[in-house]
């Protein structure tokens, strides 16, 4: 998809050449008021590679080895590039920017030139003294009101990687369309006029008494003016503005509100037997009630709650309840290890695994064992000087430091993946391919699969 504007492409290579002006607090020196902060506008600028040299970076980015030459001396990419650019130094500078290849500029998706702004960003990449916090900023100012945002995905050795996702404007995060039952209402089903959740698990009555007793501890008592049009005022608070927005929401009166015990022991008895998932709705809500002063205190308390009863939940300071990632593969280690990989088709697609299932959006999940199958295929012909056969058996013989009975393990798990992968519409979406009927299993697949690439990247050379 092609959602960056004709106006912001330009902007960002205007940024990518030549920065940007942005202001500086600079501790000055005055006459009359001795040394004083002062705002000054300055010049923002950092090459867009970093601590490498410009070949170097677009390797990170585009298989150069593979791609075709302009110039019919050279067989490939990288000899014309090393020829122009360095030999006889004759292209213009920031070439790459007007190269078709590339597809920065008029390429069908904006995948090329996201991936570009984060790779300026990328740890290996960006000198740490930089002004690299600044162009974070900078590309976002840009890039959000055409959909998109750059954010940190994970870290290596304690430092942010950066990827690209759409962007959803924090004023609609508590709209109907996000909140945690849309987010995740493949998850969420109707069987027999029944309410059937798939997703919080097995949270009991006394974990849902904790979270509402939280809840009613943060009414924050506030005034409001339920008609424009009219000058009377009504006392009301955080809570019920939630729950009234919330049964807007769902259409009907699932919680009542205008009963005169609304914050009794047995109104928070009904309150605590509400569907647990349209209790994550009237947290939400609630957290866009409160004032900035509470947010803080009421997203630890929740939070404490959701540790203490071994839920995999937190409330981010975004307000969105969103499911951790704890006990599987995909941790800091994994991320160190892709940003190791030299070879940049198996770099990027698995970067964009992870990205993927990071995202809280049951679809993401989905797109993310697409990739990471992917990821596999690609690692299955690592040794260019083999066939796929040869390079897969290469690996194997790597990871398995020549023991028989190891090298028999790797050798069915990689088949046993494979098969996954031609079995199930994962890769493949023929008819005749196996419908995963539980978006759960997706989970499990992507673990599963990474949990050998994670392995095996570690001996490729």
């Amino acid at each position: 998809m092609r959602q960056i504007s004709e106006v912001t492409r330009q902007d960002l290579f205007d940024i990518i050449q030549h920065g940007f002006s942005g202001k500086q607090i600079v501790h000055r020196n005055t006459s009359d008021y001795g040394y004083i902060d002062v705002e000054e506008e300055v010049h923002i600028y950092m090459p867009f590679n970093g601590r490498l040299g410009e070949i170097e970076f677009i390797e990170r980015l585009y298989p150069l080895n593979d791609m075709p030459s302009t110039d019919r001396r050279y067989e490939d990419a990288k000899g014309d590039i090393y020829c122009h650019t360095i030999s006889f130094n004759d292209w213009p500078e920031f070439w790459f920017l007007d190269d078709e290849r590339f597809e920065l500029k008029n390429g069908f998706t904006d995948d090329p030139i996201l991936k570009f702004l984060c790779e300026m960003l990328h740890p290996a990449v960006r000198k740490e003294d930089g002004p690299w916090k600044d162009y974070v900023e900078k590309f976002n100012e840009l890039l959000k009101p055409d959909g998109y945002e750059i954010y940190a995905s994970y870290r290596i050795s304690d430092r942010d990687v950066y990827k690209f996702r759409e962007y959803v404007d924090q004023d609609l995060s508590f709209s109907e369309r996000c909140l945690f039952t849309n987010r995740y209402k493949e998850l969420i089903q109707t069987t027999n006029g029944q309410l059937v959740d798939n997703i919080c698990g097995e949270i009991g009555y006394k974990t849902q008494e904790r979270l509402v007793s939280i809840m009613a501890k943060f009414k924050e008592p506030t005034i409001v003016k339920p008609n424009r049009y009219d000058n009377y005022e009504v006392k009301t608070d955080a809570l019920r503005l939630a729950i009234e927005r919330f049964i807007t929401i769902v259409g009907y009166q699932a919680i009542d509100v205008n009963t005169d015990s609304l914050f009794d022991i047995s109104y928070e008895d009904r309150l605590a037997s509400l569907f647990i998932p349209y209790l994550f709705d009237i947290i939400e809500l609630q957290y866009n009630e409160l004032s900035s002063a509470e947010k803080d205190d009421f997203r630890q308390e929740i939070n404490g709650a959701f540790k203490k009863s071994s839920i995999d939940f937190d409330l981010s300071d975004n307000g969105l309840i969103v499911q951790r990632i704890e006990h599987e593969v995909l941790d800091n280690t994994i991320g160190e290890n892709i940003g190791k990989i030299k070879e940049p088709g198996l770099r990027a697609l698995l970067d964009e695994a992870v990205a993927l299932h990071r995202q809280p959006r049951i679809s993401a999940h989905k797109d993310a064992v697409e990739k990471v199958w992917d990821a596999l295929e690609r690692l299955k012909t690592h040794y260019t000087s083999f066939d796929k056969k040869g390079s897969t058996e290469k690996v194997i013989s790597n990871i398995s430091n020549g023991k028989a009975e190891f090298e028999t393990l790797f050798d069915s798990e990689f088949k046993a993946l494979t098969d996954i992968g031609n079995k199930y519409r994962i890769r493949h979406h023929e008819t005749d391919r196996f419908e995963i009927s539980d978006v759960r299993y997706y989970d499990y697949f992507f673990n599963r699969c990474l949990s050998l690439i994670a392995l095996a990247i570690q001996y490729i050379e």
